[in-house]
C-alpha cells in the first residue's frame, strides 16, 4: 500500500470531516445568547461574523501556489484554534471581550477552516483533474457531514455541557489536520491506477462506504426523533463508537482499494483468453518477442501518462504515437491484434477532457482546453460577478436558515432541537454527493452544470416555504430539503468556476467568489431574519405588557410569525437566483459546456 494520490484523497476527507463545524453554530448559539444576554440580532451578527471568516480563505487561495499545501493546512489549524479557544474562554467567563472582538475571534476561527479546505480541495482537484465533480462531491460531503459527526459525539459524551462541546470544536480539527498533513501534496499520475473504468470503480467503492456512514447516522436521527424519551447514555455511546468505526473505514477505502484490486487481478488472470495472456507475458528469449513486449510497454505508458505531459502545444499526441508506430512496425502483421486492442481500450478509457478521433486509421487526441484566466482577468469579466451574485443569494440564504435553526425550533416549542442540526448535516452531505456525481452524469448527457445549480435553488426555495408554515413535523422535512440544496451548492460551484475560469489561478478565483457568500449571509441573516425576529419580540412585549418575562425569555419569540415572513422573503431570493442561473449563466456558458461535454 503505497503513498499516492489516493492517500491524499483519504487525508483530505479526514480534514474535511472537521472543516464543516460552522454548521454546529445552532448547538451553542442559544447558550451564547443566554450566557451573554444577547439579542437575536446580536446572535445573528456573530453568526454572520463567523461566515465572514471565509474571507480569510481568499488570502489562502491567492497565496496557495506560492508554497506547499502543508503550510496552508498549518496556518489554517493555528487560525482555527485561536478563534474558537477565544470563544470558549468567553462563554466560560474566563475573559469578557467586547462584542466586536468576539465577532473577530469567531471569524478568525472560521477562516482557519477555509484555509484547511483550500489545501484539501485544490490539491485533490489537481490530482484528479479527470473527475472534478466526483472528487468535489466526496470532499464536500465530508464537510457537510461533520456537523452530524460532532453532534453525535456531543450527545454521547458531553451533553448538556455546551462549554465542553465548544472546546471539542476548538481542539479536534487542528489535531486531525496536522496528523494527516504529510499526505496533502501533489502526486503525479503514475499509471498504477489502471484504466479510467478502474478509477471510476474505485470512486464507487468510496461512495458506497460513505453512504453506509450516512445511512447509519440517518437511522440514529430517526430513532431519536421517534422515541419520546431521551435515549440512555449507553445507547448513545454505542452509536458514537459505531459511527467512528464507519468513519475510519470510509477514510481507508480509497487507500485499501489497490491491494484488493491486485488480489482480484490474480484471481481473474486464469480466466483470460490464451492470446491475451501471451501478449501480457511474453518470454524475453527471442528478439522479435522482445520488440513486441517493448511496444506493449510503450502503449501502456501512453495510456497511463498524465495528460499535461502527453499533449503537445496544439493538443495533439504526436511524438509518442510516432515512436509506438516505429516499434509496432517491427512485427506489424503479427502484432496487428495488439494495436487494435490498444486503440479500442484507449477509446474506452480516455480522460473526460479528451476526444478520441480516427483519421486515416490513426488515433489523434484533441483536448478541449479549459480557459486560463488570472484573478484580475476573471474580475473584469461578467461571469465573475454573476457567480458572485449567485454565491450571495444561494449559500447566503442557506446560511441564514442554518444560523437560526435552533431559534426556529424553540419558537415552535419543539424538543430535541439538536436533531435538526443532525438532519441538516446528513442531507447536506447527500446533496454534495448527489450534485457532485450527478452533475458529471448530467454533463455526459448534454445537461450543463448551471441547470443543476438552478434546481438546487428551487429546492432551497421549497425548503424555505415549508419552514414558513410553522409546523413542527414540517420542520424536519424543511430542514432536510434546505440541507440537500445547500450541500449541492458546494459541489457545483467549484466545478463551474474551474470550468469557466480554468485551473491557472483556480484557488484564488474560487475563494474570492466564496468570500462574497458571507455578505449575503450577513444581509439576509442579521439584517433581515434577525431584525424581523426582534421586531416580533417587541410586538409580544407590547401585546402582553403585564406579563413578567424571565431572563431566558426576555429576548425570545414564540409562534409561527417569528420566522414566517422572513422565510418567505428568503424563498423569493432563491427564486431570483434560479432565474439568473437559467437566463444568464446557462446562456453565457452554453458553448463552453458544449465543448466540455463528456464523450
Amino acid at each position: 500500500m503505497g503513498v499516492d494520490r489516493w492517500a491524499c484523497l483519504a487525508s483530505g476527507m479526514a480534514i474535511q470531516a472537521c472543516a464543516g463545524l460552522t454548521y454546529t453554530f445552532a448547538v451553542y448559539s442559544e447558550h451564547l445568547k443566554e450566557v451573554l444576554n444577547f439579542t437575536q440580532e446580536q446572535v445573528d451578527g456573530i453568526g454572520a461574523a463567523k461566515d465572514f471568516g471565509s474571507c480569510f480563505g481568499a488570502i489562502g487561495g491567492i497565496l496557495y501556489n506560492l508554497y506547499p499545501p502543508f503550510v496552508t493546512v498549518s496556518i489554517g489549524a493555528l487560525l482555527h484554534f485561536s478563534g474558537y479557544i477565544t470563544l470558549w474562554m468567553t462563554i466560560t467567563r474566563q475573559i469578557l471581550p467586547p462584542y466586536w472582538l468576539l465577532c473577530l475571534a469567531i471569524g478568525v476561527g472560521m477562516g482557519g477552516d477555509s484555509w484547511m479546505d483550500t489545501a484539501a480541495l485544490f490539491t485533490n482537484l489537481q490530482n484528479f483533474q479527470e473527475s472534478p465533480g466526483t472528487v468535489t462531491g466526496v470532499l464536500k460531503a465530508e464537510a457537510g457531514l461533520s456537523g452530524a459527526i460532532f453532534v453525535t459525539i456531543y450527545k454521547a459524551f458531553l451533553k448538556p455541557n455546551v462549554n465542553k462541546f465548544v472546546l471539542l470544536v476548538a481542539t479536534t480539527p487542528p489535531v486531525v489536520s496536522l496528523a494527516v498533513v504529510p499526505f496533502i501534496r501533489r502526486f503525479p499520475s503514475d499509471g498504477l491506477d489502471g484504466s479510467q473504468s478502474s478509477v471510476k470503480q474505485r470512486f464507487h467503492f468510496t461512495y458506497g462506504a460513505f453512504l453506509l456512514l450516512v445511512f447509519f447516522l440517518l437511522v440514529t436521527v430517526i430513532v431519536q426523533a421517534v422515541v419520546d424519551d431521551e435515549l440512555s447514555s449507553s445507547i448513545l455511546v454505542a452509536f458514537a463508537i459505531i459511527m467512528f468505526s464507519l468513519m475510519v473505514f470510509t477514510f481507508l477505502v480509497p487507500v485499501l482499494y489497490r491491494p484488493l484490486s491486485i488480489f482480484e487481478y490474480f484471481l481473474n488472470y486464469q480466466r483470460l483468453p490464451k492470446q491475451e495472456t501471451e501478449v501480457a507475458y511474453l518470454s524475453p528469449s527471442k528478439s522479435e518477442e522482445n520488440a513486441c513486449n517493448c511496444s506493449t510497454v510503450a502503449l501502456a505508458r501512453i495510456e497511463s501518462e498524465d495528460s499535461e505531459s502527453a499533449l503537445g502545444s496544439n493538443g495533439i499526441v504526436t511524438a509518442n504515437l510516432q515512436a509506438v508506430e516505429e516499434i509496432v512496425k517491427v512485427r506489424e502483421d503479427a502484432n496487428q491484434p495488439l494495436k487494435e486492442d490498444f486503440e479500442k481500450s484507449f477509446e474506452d478509457d480516455a480522460p473526460r477532457h479528451l476526444v478520441v478521433e480516427k483519421q486515416e486509421d490513426r488515433i489523434q487526441l484533441s483536448m478541449q482546453e479549459y480557459p486560463n484566466f488570472s484573478l484580475w482577468d476573471a474580475i473584469r469579466g461578467l461571469d465573475f460577478w454573476v457567480l458572485s451574485f449567485l454565491m450571495m443569494t444561494g449559500p447566503g440564504s442557506g446560511l441564514a436558515v442554518i444560523n437560526n435553526l435552533s431559534q426556529m425550533g424553540k419558537a415552535l416549542d419543539a424538543d430535541k432541537v439538536d436533531l435538526y442540526v443532525d438532519l441538516f448535516s446528513i442531507w447536506s452531505c447527500m446533496g454534495r454527493l448527489i450534485a457532485g456525481y450527478g452533475s458529471d452524469m448530467m454533463l455526459r448527457r448534454g445537461i450543463p452544470r448551471p441547470v443543476c445549480l438552478a434546481f438546487a435553488y428551487l429546492s432551497l426555495m421549497a425548503g424555505c416555504l415549508l419552514l414558513a408554515t410553522g409546523s413542527i413535523e414540517i420542520l424536519y422535512v424543511g430542514s432536510a430539503l434546505v440541507g440537500l440544496a445547500y450541500g449541492a451548492f458546494w459541489s457545483l460551484f467549484p466545478c463551474i468556476i474551474s470550468e469557466v475560469f480554468g485551473f491557472k489561478q483556480f484557488a484564488a478565483i474560487y475563494k474570492t467568489i466564496v468570500a462574497t457568500g458571507p455578505i449575503g449571509a450577513y444581509l439576509l441573516s442579521a439584517k433581515l431574519v434577525g431584525y424581523l425576529y426582534d421586531r416580533e419580540v417587541l410586538y409580544y412585549h407590547k401585546k402582553f405588557p403585564d406579563m413578567v418575562w424571565n431572563n431566558d425569555d426576555e429576548n425570545t419569540c414564540y409562534g409561527q410569525r417569528c420566522f414566517g415572513f422572513s422565510l418567505l422573503l428568503l424563498a423569493l431570493v432563491c427564486l431570483s437566483g434560479a432565474t439568473v442561473c437559467l437566463s444568464v449563466l446557462t446562456m453565457r456558458t452554453r458553448q463552453l459546456y458544449q465543448r466540455l461535454q463528456l464523450k
